[in-house]
């Protein structure tokens, strides 16, 4: 059995959190937890989240990630038939409720080697992955925490294992509160808060692209960019950019 002490600084981490866990019920409000207070304790490029309702109910698979990634590539990482994430979801449940870490630098990483062509293949580098079980034994929810840049060891385990409950119960109020209000949001939707121009150059400062940048692509000035998003800012009624990307991914406006 290993014992793990948490040093004072990662204990204020832990605290804080599951401590701002406690306010999530928007999806940009999980994406800028998940990409902000969890990096300190799990730094990552992206967070694939899996949920299954059970009783017949179709399985969520949600993508937090601080790159772009495109429908297709997504839809095969998750393909039900041979997948990446599907086969890290059947190694995690059958390893009793444990971590599943799939790391190079991990000398006990026999099942590394079986997914070794997939994770150089999709740019995933290493998999950190844990979830929860039901009652019956039934896989409830996955979280694979993908793009990770330093070697994986029993720390980040037990970080996954103090975290899990807190990420689930987020999760499940996340999506709970997308479904009690989907008739709202659809018609936020249809009011067309932003123009297709708008759009265009939100999706280009997802991609992590500067003003400059975006002028040259759209043949633009750069103060006509700035324009464009200083009335994104208002429009969507957020304070900058990082805020604009996940409030449009929860709208579903550029995705």
């Amino acid at each position: 059995m290993r014992s793990i002490t948490l040093t004072e600084r990662e204990t204020e981490y832990l605290f804080r959190i599951i401590d701002s866990s406690t306010a999530i019920s928007l999806r940009h409000q999980f994406f800028l937890w998940a990409q902000g207070e969890v990096q300190s304790l799990l730094p990552h490029g992206m967070l694939i989240c899996i949920f299954d309702e059970g009783s017949g109910q179709s399985v969520s698979m949600e993508k937090f990630s601080r790159t772009s990634i495109n429908d297709a590539t997504f839809s095969e990482l998750c393909r039900p038939d041979g997948g990446v994430m599907t086969r890290v979801m059947s190694a995690w449940a059958a390893g009793k409720n444990q971590p599943f870490l799939l790391c190079p630098q991990n000398p006990n990483g026999i099942a590394y080697k079986h997914f070794a062509n997939d994770l150089k293949r999709d740019n995933l580098e290493r998999i950190a992955a844990h979830g929860m079980f039901d009652v019956n034994g039934r896989v409830r929810s996955l979280f694979a925490f993908t793009q990770i840049s330093c070697a994986l060891t029993e720390r980040h385990a037990y970080f996954l294992e103090l975290l899990m409950p807190h990420m689930h119960i987020a999760l499940v109020r996340m999506l709970f509160h997308e479904r009690d209000c989907k008739h709202g949001v659809t018609v936020e939707k249809s009011r067309k808060l932003i123009t297709d121009r708008e759009t265009e150059i939100l999706r280009y400062v997802q991609m992590g692209k500067n003003n400059l940048e975006i002028s040259h692509l759209l043949d633009i000035s750069p103060l006509t960019v700035k324009n464009h998003v200083q009335k994104i800012l208002r429009k969507l009624n957020v304070n900058n950019r990082a805020h604009a990307v996940a409030k449009a991914m929860a709208l579903k406006l550029t995705l």
